[in-house]
């Protein structure tokens, strides 16, 4: 009876940790910036189509490539924290741009209420970014990296743009109201939604009539997660490859779970045609 007790309560504390994580929780201090780790890059704000100023780390790599890869954060805390995943992909030849949604880090103030899944706002947010490399830079060709909210972002938006050569979704929701109906009956707990979010921009609905060629997809998800796994991302059209990350226990950590196996993956998804 005591491990049957306890057994639930490792879940029920599972599940809460996990929907935490979900939650969109800005950071607006930075814990550090690239200089601390002698990381080259330039800061630069951009300008959304409704006001907004978005504040923008770029990262040019040394050995001169072509290719550009930009980061969607996850929704919790700030691109600081994605720095180890911009130093993977400079190492694999890259080059990186990240940026805060409006109401993180040095981006614009805007209020951020915890209780909504995400903002249709943050579309805006990543089309400007991408906007800004066209015109900064001439970059016309690129691939999109997402993290949990920053995920199913990079499929929306990248469907929805010619440029985008592929995508790497780690741990994306699907959709509005599959995620709303998924936590409430995993965690009993009420999600609000936005509304007016274009149908057209969840992942789900994404690659109905994706603009320009096709684009090459890769899912990356936890065996374990309670919320996003494995069976929930087969209802995302236009995957190519799903990794599973067998030892992680939620979408939040396959990254620090196996780090040189997570890039090795991602490094030869990269370099296929």
């Amino acid at each position: 009876m005591k491990k049957i007790i306890l057994k639930s309560f490792l879940v029920a504390l599972a599940l809460m940790y996990t929907l935490s994580l979900k939650a969109l929780n800005p950071a607006k201090e930075y814990k550090v910036t690239p200089d601390k780790f002698g990381m080259q890059y330039k800061e630069e704000k951009i300008k959304t189509s409704d006001g907004a100023l978005l504040n923008a780390w770029f990262f040019e790599n040394a050995r001169k490539s072509i290719n550009w890869v930009v980061i969607s954060g996850s929704g919790d805390g700030n691109m600081a924290d994605h720095l180890e995943i911009v130093n993977s992909f400079l190492s694999a030849g890259f080059n990186v741009a990240t940026y805060d949604y409006r109401g993180y880090g040095a981006s614009s103030d805007f209020k951020i209420d915890a209780d909504l899944f995400i903002y249709p706002q943050f579309i805006t947010d990543l089309n400007a970014v991408l906007d800004h490399l066209r015109k900064s830079r001439a970059i016309t060709k690129f691939d999109l990296y997402g993290l949990n909210i920053g995920a199913g972002l990079s499929i929306g938006v990248g469907a929805n743009r010619t440029e985008t050569k592929k995508i790497i979704a780690d741990g994306p929701w699907t959709s509005l109201e599959g995620m709303k109906s998924k936590i409430k009956d995993k965690t009993g707990k009420e999600v609000n939604m936005p509304f007016g979010y274009d149908k057209t921009y969840e992942p789900i609905y994404a690659f109905d009539k994706p603009k320009g060629p096709l684009k090459s997809m890769m899912i990356i998800v936890s065996a374990q997660d309670p919320i996003i796994g494995p069976a929930d991302v087969k209802s995302i059209k236009g995957v190519n490859e799903v990794y599973v990350v067998k030892n992680s226990p939620t979408n939040s950590e396959n990254f620090s779970t196996d780090k040189n196996a997570y890039f090795e993956k991602i490094s030869k998804f990269m370099a296929s045609k």
